[in-house]
């Protein structure tokens, strides 16, 4: 697993400039997770606190990749506030300081799961997306980042955009009244 990896997948995701991590901070977040990982390996394999740290940044890093892609797709402007979150927890200085970002503002995720069986994808983004909270292992952030891309690779961006657009006709009420 590479650095570069984890840049391409919040690449992906913003399609801009507006990542909230510059690709270039993307990769020193990963690198530094890496190197903390090596050290604490050679020092008996003890989790310390800087550890912990470094692999909750990386979390969220890949975290904000799948919601960023995830509130492209889904046009759902309750989701940004999930990315707020989770761009704010990403400036934390701790892993304590995070956890207390992420518990403030626990509602807002709700929003995530606001008409998400329209779409295959966004289904497979939030799968992607709780699975990243689920990690525990460097290897299983690795997968991740690796299903992710694969995955943006296969969205449509603009097909998403025509199938959310105002123009399509509404429903009989009528019909939706004999449901």
């Amino acid at each position: 697993m590479s650095a570069r990896s984890l840049e391409l997948l919040l690449e992906t995701a913003y399609d801009s400039g507006e990542a909230p991590v510059l690709a270039e901070g993307a990769g020193s977040i990963y690198q530094d997770f890496e190197k903390t990982h090596k050290a604490s390996r050679t020092s008996a394999g003890k989790a310390t606190d800087e550890l912990n740290f470094r692999f909750e940044r990386l979390r969220l890093v890949i975290a904000l990749a799948f919601v960023k892609a995830f509130t492209r797709l889904s046009h759902n402007e309750k989701s940004a506030e999930v990315l707020e979150v989770l761009q704010e927890a990403l400036k934390a200085k701790s892993t304590k300081e995070i956890d207390k970002i992420v518990q403030k503002r626990i509602a807002t995720f709700d929003n995530l799961y606001h008409e998400i069986f329209i779409n295959e994808q966004r289904e497979q983004l939030l799968a992607l997306f709780e699975q990243t909270l689920d990690a525990a292992s460097k290897e299983a952030l690795d997968e991740l980042i690796f299903e992710g891309l694969d995955l943006l690779q296969e969205v449509d961006w603009e097909a998403s955009q025509d199938e959310d657009s105002d123009d399509a006709e509404p429903l009989d009420e009528d019909f939706l009244k004999s449901l």
